[in-house]
């Protein structure tokens, strides 16, 4: 496996877990500023009572930001844009499915 393909897998798990807490939370991370507010730990941001989530949540976006960060390092900015777009692509598909 490629180090292109690691991070691809790596930020595609992770995402999944993001959406699958911002849900929880009932947080809409794709909205503008949200995901900076969260970083800044603005817990205002929560529609639910649900620490554990949230915290979990705030660490995991930690990690997105650190695992772009080092896929950008090693592979470039173009292959680190295209894997969270990869990423963002697949958790879409996988949390909205389509109707057959």
């Amino acid at each position: 496996m490629t180090t292109f393909e690691h991070f691809n897998d790596e930020l595609a798990s992770i995402d999944m877990e993001i959406a699958r807490l911002a849900q929880l939370c009932g947080i809409h991370l794709l909205e503008p500023g949200v995901a900076e507010a969260v970083l800044r730990g603005d817990s205002t941001l929560c529609n639910s009572d649900n620490p554990l989530a949230w915290e979990k949540l705030r660490g995991l976006l930690v990690l997105h930001y650190h695992v772009v960060s080092e896929a950008a390092a090693t592979d470039g900015v173009e292959a680190a844009a295209e894997g969270v777009r990869r990423a963002l692509e697949s958790v879409r598909e996988r949390m909205n499915p389509k109707q057959q």
